[in-house]
């Protein structure tokens, strides 16, 4: 299940994906390390990293000998590669989420929620929701709410709004629609 940026966990649960992931690069670095060591014998192997990495045996075997004639033995190079990747994709979710409680800290600071006004409406920028809603005095006719629909926007009847997920391409897209600044 995807964790969720307005999650009250959120931090939380990447750490603790973030600490497994972490792990297990380095778990995966050092099986490579012992397996593909030419002096050890193969038994010998099998026995250190099983004992070391709570692995079955039938595991490191398959380790030891890869299905493909052009892999080498032990986790392959697109799968340190990947988890690395996954890794740093994790630091960066971590940093949006402080940036975004941060946000959130700003605005229950300031005790209101940032607003836009322009000509027959407003836009507002609901950090807690992670909502950018746009108020119309009157209905909109239909092209406008074509080009709502268009770029992400929906009609949220529990609001009476107009909302669409917080990105910087939606709120661009309202100031320069709504020509507001």
């Amino acid at each position: 299940m995807p964790i969720k940026l307005n999650d009250p966990d959120a931090l939380e649960k990447l750490s603790a994906k973030l600490k497994y992931l972490t792990d297990m690069q380095e778990m995966m670095k050092s099986v490579n390390l012992i397996l593909r060591n030419p002096r050890t014998a193969k038994e010998e192997k099998i026995r250190i990293v099983s004992e070391k990495y709570q692995l079955k045996p039938e595991t490191v075997e398959g380790l030891m000998n890869p299905r493909y004639s052009f892999e080498r033995p032990g986790f392959q190079q697109y799968q340190l590669s990947n988890n690395s990747a996954e890794i740093r994709r994790i630091k960066q979710r971590i940093t949006s989420i402080t940036a975004y409680q941060a946000e959130i800290k700003e605005v229950e600071t300031a005790g209101e929620l940032p607003e836009l006004v322009f000509d027959g409406g407003r836009i507002v920028d609901n950090v807690p929701e992670n909502r950018l809603q746009i108020f119309f005095d009157a209905k909109p006719d239909a092209e406008t709410r074509t080009k709502l629909k268009q770029n992400g926007f929906r009609w949220a009847p529990s609001n009476s709004a107009w909302q669409s997920y917080r990105n910087p391409h939606t709120l661009n897209w309202a100031k320069r629609e709504f020509k507001v600044e």
